[in-house]
């Protein structure tokens, strides 16, 4: 708490308070104990980010339940159908009224209503579903809700218990969506897992994304032990539910909530986890035994990355949803490229230093080593080293490729590196994909570029069916949003083009990465200490949400194939009717003028 004294123009003396909350919040108190202004600096401090869809509207909801409902008869099914197709009809007539009284004096209150109307807004999905409610989770422990139109907060929900994980070094707060708004009229969930400040059990907070409202209460609970690891069940219960297992320190497992623990129990034979001890640079694999009281871990394989040389700062995985359209690639020669879609890879990156009388260089040299790495048999599918190179090292983990960005001691400047799979021309696991019964090792292309701007992170763009193309998003040190084609960070990109690479339309090589003016996509507003990037599929396949943060929030929506599946704002509805119109009085007249002309040639 800071204080300012001063005199005021009566002589008397005044005071100011500037006061800081355990929550991180800053406010200024006057003399008259009114809050002057208050400043929520827990936003700089963003561990966490999820974006969740509004709930549909009334008449949509009516859908829902006419269309969700499997034990209603006939009867029943007509009246709510009845009833909603009236209320649209309700709905659009109240729509026209209003329009058509808005004309006549628009201009007199749009101006003054514009802050009340969006304050008292109804959070409803929109046509496209743009509009999103943005879930933050920040290391003070408190968890806000944004709307994603002007950045107004909605809720927020102090937990002063709930402290971050330390995870490669930084801290972490883990965010599960367990049930979105898809499954009505269940109530969408997630869950935050952090860690007691004083005795560093497990913590856990379930709530509704949309309000802020505690699922049970009271609100957070402790577990009671623990905790090592913490992963979403792919499997749904009855409730349209994902439940969260959780290994404590004595390798035993636990459910939340405990009623889907018959899911495990159930799937126990294709559930797998895996542990990395940076301490001792260790990778752990584990296995689920179910058992008649409890449910354990079973360890099954373990990877040495060798603690004296490297330290492990980061591990990537895959998008747990992610939608990969296309299996693979189309050649110049009308052959197929088909793509190594493991989804159990991740990314390992382990820094270290060593010491090289080779090189003329006075110290240890740094050199970094980045691992791909089945999550659930342990097996190492590539490995890259690169030496006299340092961090931090961003990825990006995406259907079969892979992005890492470093500082090159040797050449002085930031390059990207990119790594693609295959499997080759000839598919396997074309219906589903096992570790254990993995193809032969992919074939990996790699390539690597200059950057010649400093990026902190980077993250790629992410589409509802993943039929658009990639983009990639980078955070700048000047303050800058850059966007990136895919296709620029290609392996494949040829030093001479040949007939067949032009077929293809792949990009000539060149070692520089272009950054223009038009691919900054924040415009004249610098964003500065951008910590991370979260990107969102909207509904339209064009479109990908894009949310940047750290000390400033940056939120927007790119079209990484342009705008497709949207008619333009100028299109011309009146030249299209009127052509059809034509078409269709032309089809008329000439059918009537062909029936004619074959009565006549009958009677001749």
């Amino acid at each position: 708490m800071e204080t300012l004294l001063f005199k005021k123009r009566d002589l008397t003396i005044g005071f100011k308070m500037a006061i800081i909350s355990e929550d991180y919040s800053m406010q200024l108190v006057q003399k008259t104990d009114k809050i002057a202004w208050r400043r929520e600096e827990s936003l700089a401090y963003i561990l966490s980010v999820e974006m969740f869809d509004l709930p549909v509207s009334e008449n949509q909801a009516k859908f829902e339940d006419e269309f969700g409902s499997h034990k209603d008869d006939v009867a029943t099914m007509f009246m709510k159908r009845f009833q909603t197709q009236f209320s649209q009809l309700k709905t659009f007539i109240m729509q026209q009224i209003q329009k058509l009284q808005g004309h006549r004096h628009h201009h007199h209150e749009t101006d003054i209503m514009a802050e009340e109307t969006d304050d008292d807004e109804e959070l409803m999905r929109d046509e496209f579903n743009l509009n999103k409610l943005i879930v933050l989770v920040t290391a003070s422990g408190k968890i806000f809700g944004l709307r994603s139109t002007k950045g107004h907060i909605e809720w927020e929900y102090f937990i002063p218990e709930l402290s971050p994980f330390t995870r490669y070094g930084k801290q972490k707060m883990l965010l599960f969506v367990q049930r979105t708004t898809a499954h009505f009229p269940h109530p969408p969930q997630c869950a935050v897992i952090g860690k007691h400040k004083e005795n560093g059990h497990g913590l856990i907070f379930a709530f509704n994304p949309i309000n802020g409202e505690p699922v049970q209460s009271p609100g957070a609970q402790t577990l009671g032990y623990k905790l090592l690891q913490a992963t979403l069940i792919g499997e749904m219960d009855d409730n349209f539910l994902r439940g969260v297992l959780l290994m404590d320190t004595d390798n035993k497992l636990h459910t939340y909530p405990p009623s889907c623990s018959y899911l495990v129990r159930d799937r126990a034979s294709s559930l797998f986890m895996f542990l990395a001890d940076v301490e001792t640079g260790l990778i752990n694999g584990f296995r689920t035994l179910p058992s008649k009281g409890e449910l354990t871990a079973e360890k099954v394989w373990t990877v040495n990355l060798q603690k004296k040389q490297q330290t492990i700062t980061n591990i990537v995985a895959k998008r747990p949803l992610e939608h990969v359209h296309s299996q693979g690639r189309v050649l110049g020669d009308r052959s197929v490229l088909y793509k190594y879609l493991n989804p159990n890879l991740v990314v390992i990156i382990a820094e270290g230093e060593m010491h090289d009388s080779t090189i003329s260089q006075k110290g240890p040299v740094n050199f970094f080593n980045v691992y791909l790495m089945d999550s659930v048999t342990g097996h190492m599918v590539f490995q890259a080293s690169h030496k006299r190179a340092r961090g931090p090292v961003s990825v990006i983990h995406s259907e079969n490729w892979v992005i890492y960005s470093f500082f090159s001691q040797k050449s002085r400047r930031n390059e990207m590196a990119v790594l693609e799979l295959f499997e080759g021309k000839d598919q396997n696991n074309a219906t589903a994909f096992s570790s254990f019964s993995a193809p032969k090792q992919p074939l990996v292309l790699r390539q690597s570029y200059i950057m010649p701007l400093y990026t902190s992170t980077m993250a790629t763009t992410v589409t509802e069916k993943g039929i658009t193309s990639k983009q990639l998003i980078f955070a700048l040190e000047y303050g800058g949003l850059l966007s990136l084609p895919k296709a620029l960070l290609d392996p494949r990109r040829p030093m001479i083009p040949s007939q067949e690479t032009m077929e293809e339309g792949t990009v000539p090589y060149i070692p520089e990465l272009p950054v223009h003016a038009e691919a900054i996509i924040n415009y004249n507003q610098s964003l500065y200490n951008i910590k991370g990037i979260h990107t969102s599929p909207a509904g339209l396949e064009s479109t990908s949400l894009v949310l940047a943060y750290g000390i400033d929030l940056y939120f927007t929506r790119v079209t990484p194939s342009k705008m497709f599946d949207v008619l333009k704002e100028d299109f011309d509805y009146l030249f299209i009717s009127a052509v059809l119109i034509g078409m269709f009085l032309m089809t008329f007249v000439t059918q009537k003028l062909s029936a004619r002309k074959a009565l006549n040639r009958a009677w001749k």
